[in-house]
């Protein structure tokens, strides 16, 4: 047994090479984020509904082919997957520069939708191909690390650069030039990882190229038939996301109107917080390889559930109460997720880890398609605390479901 690197299978670089991909990948598609909603309205004239169906389209079409791409991924190998999706991905911001119908936005969203749908599924099985399991939360907040750097940096890049140039379109083909350059360095970094664990038998008995259309769901039910507590897991993950996407629709909205931040304020508590919590997000995965990743997913989970009941008690000039939150929500991130990705993988059959980082992938974003729609409706009907109040029951039943499914899994058999 190799002594430089314990708990590796590859070296550190590796690693951090993997989580490149995804940072520079998320860091172009960052960029789209806050172009495309001003191009749309106000260079093209679109109505804020397409506007709103132009941007959940994106997510939807992301959220279905996750698990998709995690499958075939585990089937054909991580490169091909990673790698045309990071090239059909970088079409669509071409495409939004030369496009002057609205409508056609809709469709379009199917292309890089679809593209980003490829990368994390395939990081994070390749991460896990590549750490023992007592290494492996500190490697996946490697990976959470650089993907909040590029969420975090991503739109204030595509903001400078439209605002210097002084047209969208610069941002749009900055985002499909950074989509290219990802797709490069996971040409290279994929180029030496080794083919992924022979994929377990489908029902449909054929070869990964002449499978029934009906063998990912196959594959789905079989994974969980062998990994019990995986349905349960799945449900915390589609729980948790549900309640805190309550918020993306009101959260700016509240900050504004009821706390009475500026713009600018939000802006830079944002990035200073994104950043905090992807800076923290490697000592909390040592953290969690050292006393426990059940431990630390549960505490993690009750100080976000914690931080969500004190938001609603923040008014005007409670800026001390925002602060304290923050550090509670930012902080359990920082600590939960990458003990949680560690686990997720953990419950994933021989052959099935990227079918499994995909479908867990696909549950969040479940959550997070229907949670904005009920936010609003929430903030509307029944007053600006609302959607806070429904977030924090949501974080705490997912809280208690994943103390009972993780306490569950420690008593059964190792």
């Amino acid at each position: 047994m190799s002594v430089r690197a314990p708990g590796l299978r590859g070296t550190p670089q590796v690693l951090v090479g993997i989580a490149t991909v995804v940072g520079v990948a998320e860091l172009g598609f960052g960029t789209v984020v806050p172009l495309l909603p001003l191009y749309l309205k106000e260079r093209l004239g679109a109505s804020a509904t397409l506007v709103g169906v132009v941007v959940a389209m994106f997510a939807a079409v992301e959220t279905v082919f996750k698990t998709t791409w995690g499958g075939l991924a585990d089937r054909i190998g991580r490169r091909p997957v990673i790698v045309g999706g990071l090239l059909l991905a970088s079409c669509a911001p071409v495409i939004m520069a030369v496009l002057r119908v609205p409508a056609l936005f809709i469709p379009l969203r199917l292309v890089d939708g679809t593209g980003s749908a490829a990368v994390w599924p395939c990081a994070a099985a390749a991460i896990v191909d590549r750490t023992r399991s007592e290494r492996r939360a500190a490697a996946m907040g490697t990976l959470n690390m650089f993907f909040l750097a590029g969420l975090a940096l991503g739109p204030t890049l595509g903001l400078l650069v439209s605002g210097r140039v002084g047209e969208y379109q610069a941002g749009f083909y900055t985002a499909s030039a950074l989509l290219l350059a990802a797709a490069g360095v996971a040409a290279i970094v994929f180029r030496d990882l080794p083919a992924p664990p022979a994929a377990m038998p489908s029902r449909a008995g054929a070869p990964p190229g002449r499978r029934r259309p009906g063998a990912l769901v196959a594959d789905i039910l079989g994974t969980i038939r062998r990994s019990p507590s995986l349905l349960a897991m799945l449900a915390v993950g589609f729980i948790q996301m549900f309640g805190v996407s309550l918020l993306a629709p009101i959260i700016v909205i509240y900050a504004h109107e009821v706390v009475r931040l500026s713009d600018q304020l939000i802006g830079l508590i944002f990035l200073v917080l994104v950043l905090a919590v992807a800076i923290a997000s490697v000592p909390g995965g040592r953290l969690a390889d050292r006393i426990g990743r059940p431990r630390t997913v549960a505490w993690g989970m009750v100080f976000a559930s914690a931080g969500m009941w004190m938001l609603p008690l923040a008014g005007e000039g409670h800026i001390a109460i925002l602060g304290v939150t923050a550090l509670l929500l930012g902080g359990s991130y920082a600590v939960s997720s990458p003990a949680w990705l560690a686990l997720m993988s953990e419950t994933a059959p021989p052959g099935s880890t990227g079918l499994v980082m995909g479908a867990s992938e696909t549950a969040q974003g479940a959550g997070f398609v229907v949670g904005p729609v009920l936010g609003g409706l929430l903030y509307d009907h029944l007053g600006p605390r609302a959607p806070f109040v429904g977030s924090a029951l949501l974080l705490t039943a997912g809280t208690a479901l994943a103390v009972l499914t993780l306490g569950r899994r420690d008593r059964g058999p190792a």
